[in-house]
Protein backbone atom coordinates (compact mmCIF):
# COMPACT_ATOMS: atom_id res chain seq x y z
CA UNK A 1 0.00 0.00 0.00
CA UNK A 2 1.34 3.20 -0.98
CA UNK A 3 1.12 5.77 1.97
CA UNK A 4 3.46 8.61 0.67
CA UNK A 5 2.45 12.46 1.56
CA UNK A 6 3.70 15.65 0.65
CA UNK A 7 2.95 18.19 3.22
CA UNK A 8 3.32 21.91 3.39
CA UNK A 9 4.48 22.34 7.07
CA UNK A 10 2.70 25.91 8.50
CA UNK A 11 5.06 27.63 10.81
CA UNK A 12 3.35 28.97 14.12
CA UNK A 13 -0.45 29.33 13.63
CA UNK A 14 0.15 30.13 9.52
CA UNK A 15 0.71 33.15 7.25
CA UNK A 16 -0.99 35.16 4.52
CA UNK A 17 -1.95 33.45 1.01
CA UNK A 18 0.72 34.55 -0.20
CA UNK A 19 3.53 33.39 1.99
CA UNK A 20 1.36 30.03 1.98
CA UNK A 21 1.02 29.20 -1.28
CA UNK A 22 4.79 28.90 -2.42
CA UNK A 23 4.86 25.61 -0.07
CA UNK A 24 1.92 24.43 -1.07
CA UNK A 25 3.11 24.63 -4.46
CA UNK A 26 6.28 22.98 -3.95
CA UNK A 27 4.48 20.33 -2.06
CA UNK A 28 2.26 19.72 -5.13
CA UNK A 29 5.57 19.15 -7.98
CA UNK A 30 7.21 17.04 -5.24
CA UNK A 31 3.76 14.81 -5.17
CA UNK A 32 3.86 14.51 -8.59
CA UNK A 33 7.17 13.49 -9.16
CA UNK A 34 6.86 10.81 -6.28
CA UNK A 35 3.30 10.09 -6.78
CA UNK A 36 2.27 11.06 -3.65
CA UNK A 37 -0.36 12.49 -2.00
CA UNK A 38 -0.52 16.50 -1.73
CA UNK A 39 -1.87 17.62 1.50
CA UNK A 40 -3.17 21.42 1.74
CA UNK A 41 -1.72 23.74 4.47
CA UNK A 42 -3.15 23.34 7.84
CA UNK A 43 -5.02 26.03 7.62
CA UNK A 44 -7.33 24.92 11.02
CA UNK A 45 -5.27 27.05 12.81
CA UNK A 46 -5.13 30.48 11.12
CA UNK A 47 -6.78 33.16 11.85
CA UNK A 48 -7.72 33.91 8.15
CA UNK A 49 -9.98 31.47 8.41
CA UNK A 50 -8.28 30.09 4.78
CA UNK A 51 -10.25 26.42 5.71
CA UNK A 52 -13.32 28.34 4.50
CA UNK A 53 -12.16 29.16 0.99
CA UNK A 54 -10.36 25.36 0.81
CA UNK A 55 -12.91 24.07 2.32
CA UNK A 56 -10.81 22.27 4.66
CA UNK A 57 -11.30 20.72 8.00
CA UNK A 58 -10.69 22.75 11.19
CA UNK A 59 -8.51 19.63 12.57
CA UNK A 60 -6.46 19.52 9.96
CA UNK A 61 -3.09 20.67 12.26
CA UNK A 62 -3.76 17.34 14.12
CA UNK A 63 -4.25 14.95 11.30
CA UNK A 64 -0.78 16.52 9.68
CA UNK A 65 1.04 16.13 13.33
CA UNK A 66 -0.25 12.67 13.57
CA UNK A 67 1.10 11.94 9.96
CA UNK A 68 4.72 13.03 11.09
CA UNK A 69 4.33 10.86 14.58
CA UNK A 70 3.19 7.47 12.61
CA UNK A 71 5.10 7.56 9.54
CA UNK A 72 9.04 8.24 8.77
CA UNK A 73 9.46 12.11 7.62
CA UNK A 74 11.95 13.23 5.06
CA UNK A 75 12.64 16.65 5.01
CA UNK A 76 12.85 18.99 2.06
CA UNK A 77 14.88 21.86 2.76
CA UNK A 78 16.40 24.82 1.23
CA UNK A 79 20.17 23.47 1.84
CA UNK A 80 18.26 20.61 0.21
CA UNK A 81 17.76 22.15 -3.02
CA UNK A 82 20.74 24.04 -3.05
CA UNK A 83 22.90 21.15 -3.28
CA UNK A 84 21.02 19.74 -5.73
CA UNK A 85 21.42 22.02 -8.16
CA UNK A 86 19.03 24.64 -7.60
CA UNK A 87 17.26 26.18 -10.45
CA UNK A 88 14.04 24.55 -11.12
CA UNK A 89 12.32 22.68 -8.34
CA UNK A 90 11.16 19.90 -10.50
CA UNK A 91 14.90 19.28 -11.60
CA UNK A 92 16.45 19.86 -8.24
CA UNK A 93 13.59 17.51 -6.56
CA UNK A 94 14.13 14.54 -8.80
CA UNK A 95 17.96 14.44 -8.33
CA UNK A 96 16.88 14.63 -4.28
CA UNK A 97 14.51 11.68 -4.72
CA UNK A 98 17.21 9.52 -6.79
CA UNK A 99 19.42 9.89 -3.94
CA UNK A 100 17.04 9.20 -0.78
CA UNK A 101 15.47 6.50 -2.90
CA UNK A 102 11.90 8.03 -2.45
CA UNK A 103 10.73 5.99 -5.21
CA UNK A 104 11.57 2.76 -4.17
CA UNK A 105 9.91 3.40 -0.54
CA UNK A 106 5.95 2.71 0.21
CA UNK A 107 5.51 5.05 3.32
CA UNK A 108 6.68 8.44 4.72
CA UNK A 109 5.96 11.92 4.45
CA UNK A 110 8.18 14.58 2.50
CA UNK A 111 7.72 17.83 4.33
CA UNK A 112 8.38 21.17 3.23
CA UNK A 113 8.39 24.36 4.67
CA UNK A 114 9.37 28.12 4.14
CA UNK A 115 9.54 30.64 1.14
CA UNK A 116 12.91 29.93 0.48
CA UNK A 117 13.35 29.73 -3.68
CA UNK A 118 10.87 32.13 -4.36
CA UNK A 119 8.92 32.47 -7.41
CA UNK A 120 11.02 31.40 -10.04
CA UNK A 121 11.59 27.84 -8.57
CA UNK A 122 8.18 26.93 -8.53
CA UNK A 123 7.36 28.40 -12.17
CA UNK A 124 5.84 25.04 -13.29
CA UNK A 125 3.39 25.12 -10.20
CA UNK A 126 1.64 28.61 -11.84
CA UNK A 127 -1.51 26.39 -13.20
CA UNK A 128 -2.04 24.69 -9.89
CA UNK A 129 -2.10 27.87 -7.94
CA UNK A 130 -5.01 29.72 -9.71
CA UNK A 131 -6.73 26.85 -10.02
CA UNK A 132 -6.73 26.16 -6.58
CA UNK A 133 -7.40 29.66 -6.28
CA UNK A 134 -10.24 29.38 -8.53
CA UNK A 135 -11.53 26.05 -7.44
CA UNK A 136 -11.57 27.79 -3.99
CA UNK A 137 -15.28 28.23 -2.49
CA UNK A 138 -16.02 31.75 -3.10
CA UNK A 139 -13.74 32.83 -5.80
CA UNK A 140 -15.42 32.31 -9.13
CA UNK A 141 -18.97 33.97 -7.94
CA UNK A 142 -16.92 37.25 -7.05
CA UNK A 143 -15.17 37.09 -9.75
CA UNK A 144 -18.31 37.24 -11.79
CA UNK A 145 -19.33 40.23 -9.71
CA UNK A 146 -15.54 41.94 -10.16
CA UNK A 147 -15.97 41.54 -14.19
CA UNK A 148 -19.76 43.07 -13.97
CA UNK A 149 -18.17 46.20 -12.39
CA UNK A 150 -15.55 46.98 -15.16
CA UNK A 151 -15.76 47.86 -18.40
CA UNK A 152 -14.01 45.37 -20.45
CA UNK A 153 -13.07 47.94 -23.18
CA UNK A 154 -10.87 50.00 -21.14
CA UNK A 155 -7.46 49.08 -19.77
CA UNK A 156 -7.58 47.51 -16.19
CA UNK A 157 -5.80 49.04 -14.02
CA UNK A 158 -5.23 46.98 -10.28
CA UNK A 159 -3.89 48.20 -7.43
CA UNK A 160 -3.41 46.54 -4.55
CA UNK A 161 -3.21 48.79 -1.32
CA UNK A 162 -2.50 47.16 1.91
CA UNK A 163 -2.75 49.19 5.10
CA UNK A 164 -4.60 47.57 7.67
CA UNK A 165 -1.92 44.91 9.09
CA UNK A 166 1.58 46.55 7.82
CA UNK A 167 3.28 49.71 9.20
CA UNK A 168 2.78 53.05 8.66
CA UNK A 169 4.81 55.01 6.54
CA UNK A 170 8.37 55.77 7.52
CA UNK A 171 8.66 59.36 7.61
CA UNK A 172 11.94 58.93 5.67
CA UNK A 173 11.93 57.62 1.87
CA UNK A 174 14.95 55.90 2.30
CA UNK A 175 13.74 53.87 5.08
CA UNK A 176 11.36 51.53 2.64
CA UNK A 177 14.85 50.33 0.89
CA UNK A 178 14.84 46.67 1.12
CA UNK A 179 12.13 46.20 3.62
CA UNK A 180 8.97 44.44 3.38
CA UNK A 181 5.33 44.76 5.61
CA UNK A 182 5.26 48.89 5.13
CA UNK A 183 2.13 50.54 3.92
CA UNK A 184 3.41 52.60 0.76
CA UNK A 185 2.47 56.40 0.85
CA UNK A 186 -1.06 57.02 -0.81
CA UNK A 187 0.26 59.61 -2.26
CA UNK A 188 2.61 57.14 -4.79
CA UNK A 189 -0.75 55.54 -5.65
CA UNK A 190 -2.44 58.91 -6.62
CA UNK A 191 0.49 60.30 -8.77
CA UNK A 192 0.67 56.82 -10.34
CA UNK A 193 -3.20 57.36 -11.27
CA UNK A 194 -2.93 61.17 -12.12
CA UNK A 195 -0.17 60.12 -14.64
CA UNK A 196 -1.78 56.80 -16.30
CA UNK A 197 -5.38 59.20 -16.29
CA UNK A 198 -3.71 62.32 -17.91
CA UNK A 199 -2.26 59.96 -20.52
CA UNK A 200 -5.21 57.92 -21.82
CA UNK A 201 -8.10 59.85 -20.45
CA UNK A 202 -11.30 57.84 -20.16
CA UNK A 203 -9.64 54.78 -21.62
CA UNK A 204 -8.46 53.15 -18.11
CA UNK A 205 -10.48 52.08 -15.88
CA UNK A 206 -8.82 51.63 -12.03
CA UNK A 207 -9.90 48.35 -9.56
CA UNK A 208 -8.12 49.13 -6.64
CA UNK A 209 -7.85 45.96 -3.84
CA UNK A 210 -7.21 47.28 -0.49
CA UNK A 211 -7.74 46.52 3.31
CA UNK A 212 -8.11 50.18 3.88
CA UNK A 213 -11.24 52.07 4.73
CA UNK A 214 -13.39 54.00 2.81
CA UNK A 215 -12.24 56.85 5.06
CA UNK A 216 -8.59 56.02 3.97
CA UNK A 217 -8.86 55.45 0.30
CA UNK A 218 -10.80 58.66 0.06
CA UNK A 219 -7.81 60.15 -1.19
CA UNK A 220 -6.62 57.67 -3.61
CA UNK A 221 -10.32 57.35 -4.86
CA UNK A 222 -11.09 61.17 -5.21
CA UNK A 223 -11.88 62.16 -9.07
CA UNK A 224 -11.17 58.19 -10.16
CA UNK A 225 -12.63 56.09 -12.37
CA UNK A 226 -12.41 53.19 -9.72
CA UNK A 227 -13.84 49.66 -9.11
CA UNK A 228 -13.18 48.36 -5.42
CA UNK A 229 -14.05 45.37 -3.84
CA UNK A 230 -14.34 46.36 -0.05
CA UNK A 231 -17.82 45.59 -0.26
CA UNK A 232 -17.65 41.59 -1.32
CA UNK A 233 -17.17 39.31 1.09
CA UNK A 234 -14.18 36.02 1.42
CA UNK A 235 -12.33 38.13 -1.28
CA UNK A 236 -8.86 36.86 -0.24
CA UNK A 237 -8.66 34.28 -3.54
CA UNK A 238 -10.70 36.24 -5.76
CA UNK A 239 -8.56 39.53 -5.49
CA UNK A 240 -5.26 37.74 -5.93
CA UNK A 241 -7.06 36.66 -8.94
CA UNK A 242 -8.47 39.91 -10.27
CA UNK A 243 -4.84 41.55 -9.82
CA UNK A 244 -3.08 39.07 -11.46
CA UNK A 245 -6.24 39.43 -14.62
CA UNK A 246 -5.55 43.04 -14.99
CA UNK A 247 -3.85 44.58 -17.89
CA UNK A 248 -1.45 46.74 -15.44
CA UNK A 249 -1.12 45.57 -12.02
CA UNK A 250 0.72 48.29 -9.24
CA UNK A 251 2.12 46.18 -6.19
CA UNK A 252 2.28 47.18 -2.63
CA UNK A 253 5.24 45.50 -0.50
CA UNK A 254 3.66 42.41 0.09
CA UNK A 255 3.64 38.82 -0.48
CA UNK A 256 -0.07 39.07 -1.83
CA UNK A 257 1.06 41.45 -4.46
CA UNK A 258 4.36 39.22 -5.57
CA UNK A 259 1.85 36.09 -5.59
CA UNK A 260 -0.06 38.15 -8.30
CA UNK A 261 2.20 39.74 -10.07
CA UNK A 262 3.75 35.53 -10.34
CA UNK A 263 0.10 34.51 -12.16
CA UNK A 264 -0.02 37.52 -14.07
CA UNK A 265 1.93 38.14 -17.55
CA UNK A 266 1.32 41.61 -17.58
CA UNK A 267 3.47 44.64 -16.95
CA UNK A 268 3.57 46.14 -12.81
CA UNK A 269 4.47 48.96 -11.11
CA UNK A 270 7.04 48.41 -8.45
CA UNK A 271 7.65 51.42 -5.66
CA UNK A 272 11.11 52.48 -6.56
CA UNK A 273 12.10 53.36 -2.77
CA UNK A 274 11.62 49.81 -1.90
CA UNK A 275 14.07 48.26 -3.80
CA UNK A 276 17.91 47.14 -3.62
CA UNK A 277 20.41 49.20 -5.29
CA UNK A 278 23.45 47.92 -6.72
CA UNK A 279 26.88 49.06 -7.85
CA UNK A 280 26.24 47.82 -10.82
CA UNK A 281 23.60 50.13 -11.92
CA UNK A 282 20.55 47.35 -11.21
CA UNK A 283 17.70 47.31 -8.78
CA UNK A 284 16.54 43.85 -6.73
CA UNK A 285 13.66 43.14 -4.54
CA UNK A 286 15.52 41.07 -1.84
CA UNK A 287 18.99 41.87 -2.92
CA UNK A 288 20.88 38.94 -1.80
CA UNK A 289 19.98 36.46 -4.80
CA UNK A 290 22.88 35.61 -6.32
CA UNK A 291 21.00 34.93 -9.97
CA UNK A 292 19.87 38.59 -9.43
CA UNK A 293 23.38 39.29 -10.04
CA UNK A 294 24.25 36.92 -12.95
CA UNK A 295 21.26 37.65 -14.71
CA UNK A 296 20.14 41.19 -14.40
CA UNK A 297 17.79 42.97 -17.00
CA UNK A 298 19.40 45.23 -19.29
CA UNK A 299 16.42 47.21 -18.81
CA UNK A 300 17.21 48.18 -15.62
CA UNK A 301 20.59 49.86 -16.38
CA UNK A 302 18.59 52.42 -18.42
CA UNK A 303 16.36 53.84 -15.13
CA UNK A 304 17.26 57.43 -14.53
CA UNK A 305 18.07 57.26 -11.06
CA UNK A 306 15.95 60.48 -9.98
CA UNK A 307 12.56 59.16 -10.32
CA UNK A 308 13.08 55.43 -11.85
CA UNK A 309 11.46 55.89 -15.03
CA UNK A 310 12.37 52.99 -17.97
CA UNK A 311 12.94 54.12 -21.71
CA UNK A 312 11.42 51.50 -22.79
CA UNK A 313 9.58 48.52 -21.09
CA UNK A 314 11.22 44.91 -21.79
CA UNK A 315 10.74 43.74 -18.74
CA UNK A 316 7.70 43.25 -16.50
CA UNK A 317 8.95 44.36 -13.24
CA UNK A 318 8.74 48.44 -12.98
CA UNK A 319 10.79 50.69 -10.52
CA UNK A 320 8.64 53.36 -10.16
CA UNK A 321 9.03 56.80 -8.40
CA UNK A 322 7.11 58.62 -5.67
CA UNK A 323 6.09 61.06 -8.59
CA UNK A 324 4.35 58.12 -9.94
CA UNK A 325 5.38 59.23 -13.42
CA UNK A 326 4.61 56.45 -16.03
CA UNK A 327 6.12 56.30 -19.35
CA UNK A 328 3.90 56.48 -22.56
CA UNK A 329 5.85 53.91 -23.87
CA UNK A 330 4.56 51.83 -21.37
CA UNK A 331 0.94 52.90 -21.27
CA UNK A 332 1.28 52.51 -25.50
CA UNK A 333 2.77 48.57 -25.18
CA UNK A 334 -0.11 47.91 -22.36
CA UNK A 335 -2.85 49.30 -24.98
CA UNK A 336 -1.21 47.54 -27.86
CA UNK A 337 -1.48 44.04 -25.80
CA UNK A 338 -5.36 44.94 -24.64
CA UNK A 339 -6.00 45.29 -28.41
CA UNK A 340 -4.39 42.13 -29.42
CA UNK A 341 -6.27 40.25 -26.77
CA UNK A 342 -9.30 41.94 -27.48
CA UNK A 343 -12.24 39.65 -29.12
CA UNK A 344 -12.75 41.52 -32.16
CA UNK A 345 -9.56 40.98 -32.79
CA UNK A 346 -9.59 36.94 -32.40
CA UNK A 347 -10.95 34.70 -35.11
CA UNK A 348 -12.41 31.51 -32.69
CA UNK A 349 -14.20 34.49 -30.87
CA UNK A 350 -15.96 35.38 -34.12
CA UNK A 351 -13.67 38.21 -34.31
CA UNK A 352 -11.48 39.13 -37.93
CA UNK A 353 -8.08 40.06 -39.01
CA UNK A 354 -6.88 41.77 -41.60
CA UNK A 355 -5.91 40.69 -45.10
Amino acid sequence: MNLRFCLPRVQGRGAGLGNELIPWARAFLASQVIGARCLHPAFGLNSRRYWRHFGTPRYDWLVHKALERLLPVVEFKESDYLECGGGDFVSAFRQFAEVQGLHARSSYVLVTEGMWGGYRHISSARDFISSTLYQSQFAANNLLRVAARLDKKKLIVAMHVRLGDFAAPPEKIFDYRGKFNLALPLVWYRNIALSIQKTLQEHVQFLIVSDGSEAQLKPLLDGLNAVTTSDIADSDCSDLLALAKADLLVCSVSSFSTTAAFLSSAPYLWFEPNLQRHDECFYSIWGHEPAQREERSATLQSIQENHGLIDFPRCRGIPTGLNGTVSATLLETVLMNKQVSSPSHDLVQYGVVSI
